[in-house]
């Protein structure tokens, strides 16, 4: 019953993220490939090499390793857009290359999954191939289809959206209630189990901001390819622990993407944070902190930094439900100490002034 109602809830996830999208932002964005090469490199070389790399230096059981190189080789997260948006990195990148990943892990994600784990152990481990597959389609299938959505019924992304969202709490309820009633619980691991698990969200995070920079992308898309590599689709990964693992294991497998995804919790708004601070995203650094969250700095259609075009304020708006992402010089309440600092006015001078 898991693995069958994890499929239904992934498919819903993905589907109604793929669904709130602007496809006519996403056709712009695939034309930038540096960007988007440098994510898929990052997302199905630096980081499965990652996890082979953590499992070599804190060895661990056969599924707990598995199921960690599945995430590791797993595409992006469908809520990576959400992070690009809240911290004004690249959001129209960001969704292409969560689109890029989706499709080339058809081919990636059972590709890396057989090499690592010949690497690591020199001997087949019990994998259900067939259903690992199916979760994969399972994932392209309903990018296809929440485009294809998303384009005829555009009046409907927020519906997407909520529908998205919905579904990947419901995932996440799922596999937690596998976990905690099984006979492994995540929280009697030992030390080295949580070590192996998060050292790739750490590594993942550093050494893609340092490949993207190195390369010279542009700042917000190299904070985008960042968050890009580190937010995996713990979605897909945990209905693979599911459905593909044996039965018996089902439980302690599902722990694997559940602590992955709390790490990427702790670790994203923060690095997030720290790129706003460095100048390295579309929000002036010195703009109220309260302003960065709920304002959408992303560029127009011109390329120009500081107010979104009207298609990629709803690109952005759909990710938080929120309709003030779709009015980018409204006020913000001062909820919040933050929020108290004046912001730019008219006369500053800065090249991101709203007003």
């Amino acid at each position: 019953m898991g693995g069958a109602s994890s499929q239904v809830l992934l498919f819903l996830l993905i589907c109604g993220m793929a669904a709130s999208c602007d496809t006519t932002l996403l056709r712009k964005a695939f034309k930038r490939r540096s960007g988007i090469l440098a994510g898929l490199g990052c997302q199905f070389v630096l980081l499965p090499a990652l996890g082979c790399l953590a499992l070599s230096l804190f060895p661990q059981d056969a599924s707990a390793a598995v199921t960690l190189l599945v995430v590791t080789t797993s595409p992006g997260g469908g809520f990576s857009g959400l992070w690009c948006f809240l911290c004004n990195a690249d959001l129209a990148l960001s969704v292409a290359m969560t689109t890029a990943s989706t499709l080339v892990s058809l081919v990636a994600l059972p590709a890396n999954l057989y090499l690592y784990i010949t690497l690591l152990y020199g001997r087949p481990v019990a994998v259900d191939y067939a259903q690992l597959c199916l979760a994969v389609v399972i994932v392209a299938s309903a990018v296809l289809v929440g485009m294809g959505a998303g384009r005829y019924l555009a009046a409907q992304r927020t519906v997407f959206s909520v529908v998205g969202q919905l579904s990947g709490v419901g995932l996440i309820a799922v596999g937690a209630l596998a976990n905690t009633t099984s006979s492994d619980p995540l929280w009697e691991n030992d030390t080295t189990w949580f070590l192996a698990i998060t050292t790739p969200v750490v590594g993942g995070l550093v050494l893609a901001i340092v490949i993207a920079r190195c390369i010279k992308l542009r700042d917000p898309e190299a904070v985008a390819v960042a968050i890009e590599c580190c937010y995996q689709n713990t979605g897909l990964a945990l209905t693979i622990a599911l459905s593909a693992v044996p039965k018996g294991d089902r439980g302690k497998a599902a722990a694997v993407p559940l602590v992955y995804g709390m790490a990427e919790m702790a670790l994203i708004p923060l690095f997030a944070l720290f790129a706003w601070r460095a100048g390295w995203t579309y929000a002036p650094r010195d703009e109220n902190i309260c302003a960065v969250l709920v304002k959408n700095y992303q560029p127009d259609a011109s390329g120009r930094s500081g107010r979104a075009s009207s298609s990629s304020q709803a690109a952005a708006a759909t990710f938080t439900g929120d309709s003030e992402a779709l009015n980018p010089g409204s006020s913000t309440s001062s909820w919040w100490p933050f929020c108290s600092r004046p912001r730019h006015g008219p006369g500053s001078g800065s090249s991101f002034n709203l007003n």
